[in-house]
């Protein structure tokens, strides 16, 4: 199946996987080579990258970013043996963890995965890295929330940010690794970037007049998602009523990610919800 192609500025490219929730990788082009951050989570998809780029980047992929450890943006790395292999340490700690185990569980479901191989990144850094190549500084920062693993993407020359999951068409929570607090902090930060252009982990890509506020509206979410549980929670309501609460109530669609929207959004409801009961169970008790 096709893979969608978009290009968000003069020599950079976005591509969107047509089979796995709208997942986004991309191209910068340098005179120098191809800086391509992720990859798409099936063979088939990534080897359409590698067919465009090579009409693009004669002297090939020179740096591959992988912004999260997660299946859906680093499967396609394999592909990419001569690339510098970058991410941050806590991506390759993950994959070096979980990735292999994922695989073989995925292979049993999926039988492309049986070509795919976990790479692991030779480069890694705590804070941040700069690539600069040819005409393109492009600097990865780390930005922790939906995970310890997560960094994002800043192409300076462009105005463009690749967001990882950090960015998505509602914020997920709903994992053993989140962290809200990190994750208000890691999005309130996108705001130092001069930045024309915001590419999502997953779904649309926002444009000039939609970059803030798509970053407030995910801070809002956070923080409205937080008070609606800590309000029914503090009032006795049962978990039915908790779900009751659609995810269009927050100003979000339901049918982005082929509906999977309304499914994370419930998972953040319950996810936030167990944390309550946990710190309830916590609490002292009068004697």
């Amino acid at each position: 199946m096709a893979i969608t192609r978009t290009r968000v500025a003069d020599d950079t490219w976005v591509f969107t996987s047509a089979v796995y929730a709208e997942v986004n990788a991309g191209l910068v082009v340098s005179p120098e080579g191809g800086i391509l951050i992720d990859t798409l989570p099936f063979p088939s998809e990534t080897r359409q990258i590698i067919d465009f780029a090579a009409q693009l980047c004669p002297a090939g992929i020179r740096y591959l970013v992988n912004t999260i450890s997660h299946a859906d943006h680093v499967y396609g790395s394999c592909l990419f043996p001569e690339a510098e292999l970058i991410a941050h340490e806590s991506a390759r700690d993950l994959l070096v963890r979980f990735g292999r185990t994922a695989l073989e569980e995925a292979r049993e479901h999926i039988s492309e995965l049986l070509r795919v191989e976990i790479r692991l990144p030779k480069i890694v850094f705590n804070e941040g890295s700069v690539i600069r190549l040819g005409d393109k500084t492009v600097h990865i920062m780390h930005a922790p929330g939906p995970g310890p693993d997560v960094c994002v993407v800043h192409v300076r020359e462009e105005k463009v940010l690749f967001a990882s999951d950090l960015m998505m068409p509602v914020p997920v929570i709903a994992t053993p690794l989140a962290d809200v607090d990190k994750f208000r902090q890691s999005l309130h930060s996108l705001h130092e970037f001069n930045l024309e252009t915001i590419v999502q982990g997953h779904g649309d890509i926002l444009l000039r007049g939609e970059v803030t506020p798509g970053i407030e509206d995910s801070i809002q979410y956070l923080d409205d998602i937080e008070s609606l549980v800590d309000r029914l929670y503090a009032e006795g309501a049962t978990r039915q009523e908790l779900l009751s609460h659609d995810v269009e109530e927050f100003g979000r669609s339901r049918i982005s990610l082929g509906g999977l929207v309304q499914k994370f959004h419930q998972a953040n409801l319950l996810f936030l919800w167990e944390k309550a009961t946990a710190a309830e169970a916590k609490e002292p008790q009068p004697v």
